[in-house]
């Protein structure tokens, strides 16, 4: 009877040092080191978005599980997220053409890349010269919290805003303004609070010529009639050119015609 509790109790201590093992395999040493959210938005309304988690390790052997666990999670955004529930589109449901992947090197990050459906800003008054534009600040419900809009330390939410905007009233948080060639970039860094979240742009039409070169174009060389104009104006031209003698002739006796009856 003694002999058989020994044997249970050694079945016992093995059984919980594999689930131990088991659990312990599971368990990923990481941190994160900091989070980065790239909104471009393009020129006909579009919006991308690239959200960057960067990842920190103990030690090679905690890189290397983390490795594994991505390539066994693969690109299902779901599995990410059951991983650590950050490790979902920031902007909230209103997303499309959903992509995830991981880089390892000296700075290992989680890259999340979507498209939004609706714009991120919405079109406001429109006159004759000017389109002007508000951001919709819903996107960003996962950024408020009691009463504050809130962009945690660690944090960085860059717009790039299309090329030839100019920016109206004042940036809510405060924020930095850059540029990247054409685009006039605004960045809030964390961390940062504010009771409002606002940012506000016009973006100038195109003026039309009045006169429209290419019609003009098509007219007098694609069409009959602008071929036989052409042809008239050549004839006349040349008509000039041939009787140019006769002409100026003509022009010095009727000026000094003139001439003599203001004379007299």
């Amino acid at each position: 009877m003694k002999r058989t509790w020994i044997f249970l109790a050694l079945i016992a201590i093995v059984v919980a040092l594999f689930t131990q093992t088991a659990l312990a395999a599971e368990v990923l040493n990481y941190s994160l080191a900091g989070h980065s959210i790239n909104i471009q938005i393009n020129p006909d309304g579009s919006d991308n978005v690239v959200e960057k988690f960067f990842i920190s390790f103990k030690d090679d052997a905690a890189k290397a599980q983390f490795r594994d666990k991505s390539t066994a999670l693969g690109t299902i955004l779901e599995e990410w997220k059951k991983l650590n529930p950050l490790f979902t589109p920031s902007l909230g449901d209103k997303s499309t053409n959903k992509q995830i992947s991981y880089t390892e090197g000296d700075q290992s990050y989680l890259q999340i890349s979507y498209s939004l459906t609706e714009p991120l800003m919405a079109k406001g008054k429109e006159a004759t010269m000017l389109t002007e534009y508000s951001i919709k600040v819903d996107y960003f419900n996962s950024f408020y919290q009691s009463g504050l809009w809130i962009i945690p330390e660690k944090t960085t939410i860059s717009i790039e805003l299309p090329p030839g905007a100019e920016i109206r009233d004042t940036i809510q948080p405060d924020a930095e303004i850059g540029s990247d060639g054409a685009r006039k970039v605004v960045t809030w860094t964390g961390y940062k609070s504010g009771n409002q979240l606002a940012l506000n742009y016009v973006l100038w039409k195109k003026i039309e010529p009045v006169v429209d070169l290419n019609a003009i174009n098509n007219f007098l060389f694609k069409s009959r009639e602008g071929v036989v104009l052409i042809a008239i104006i050549i004839l006349i031209l040349a008509g000039i050119v041939w009787q140019r003698k006769s002409i100026y002739t003509k022009i010095e006796d009727f000026v000094e015609k003139h001439s003599l009856i203001k004379e007299e």
